[in-house]
């Protein structure tokens, strides 16, 4: 956490690290302490600088990441038979609670309706084809919110994987809200794609997220192809 060049390479090695963990469900190589030392510095800094947006959005990020690390190590164990059934429990409930408590504050940080896009005119006009409403024009954050989307898309995708892990764990079947939560994700990636100030950059942003929610959309054609439309446009992009 020295300086600002060490925490951006961190960061990028959480955020993968996580990712192929969850996709794999694997253990991860980073310890918990790189993300606990991320949490507190940006923990920090938000309390310093309570104005500073920027600051804020640090501080989810480095949230969501601690809590998936914890979600990891806890089905890691349970993979490895390291912890007890009431143990797995308990802290199941836990981790469940923390994230419901985090996914509202994140819902409620920012409702002002200026705040938001109300229109895309580089979008295609409506189709039979759309899989979502990505029109809202209470759904994506602009100007200096911007960073905020991904915030909301980097938790969806944590608590996607967690909520699925646990219906596996439970030999449940995975349940409806799954999809609920991964069509939230694919309404932003609509959204950051077709605002006016998006570019290629930024969509590539989405790549990860794309990943994880299409795994979680209903097996119909119209789903089939947006997907790979999206995939074809990450490819594109780079």
């Amino acid at each position: 956490m020295q300086d600002e060049t060490r925490r951006k390479i961190i960061s990028w090695y959480m955020r993968f690290d996580l990712f192929a963990c969850m996709m794999s469900g694997g253990q991860p190589d980073l310890d918990r302490e790189w993300f606990t030392a991320a949490y507190d510095h940006y923990t920090r800094q938000a309390r310093d600088r309570p104005d500073d947006v920027g600051a804020k959005f640090e501080q989810y990020f480095s949230t969501t990441r601690l809590l998936a690390m914890d979600v990891t190590l806890l089905f890691a164990a349970k993979k490895k038979q390291e912890i007890s059934d009431e143990d797995f429990a308990a802290k199941t409930v836990e981790l469940l609670d923390e994230g419901a408590r985090f996914g509202h504050e994140l819902d409620n940080a920012f409702t002002d309706p200026s705040c938001f896009v109300k229109t895309f005119p580089k979008a295609p006009e409506p189709s039979a084809d759309d899989i979502t409403d990505y029109r809202d024009p209470h759904h994506l954050l602009d100007d200096e919110l911007f960073t905020m989307n991904f915030v909301k898309l980097d938790w969806w995708a944590t608590e996607l994987m967690f909520k699925y892990q646990l219906s596996m764990a439970q030999r449940q079947q995975p349940s409806i809200e799954l999809t609920e939560i991964a069509m939230k994700k694919c309404k932003m990636i609509d959204a950051i794609q077709y605002h006016v100030d998006s570019t290629g950059g930024t969509v590539l942003g989405c790549q990860a997220s794309l990943g994880i929610a299409t795994l979680f959309l209903p097996r119909e054609p119209k789903y089939t192809t947006w997907s790979r439309r999206k995939y074809a446009l990450m490819e594109q992009k780079g």
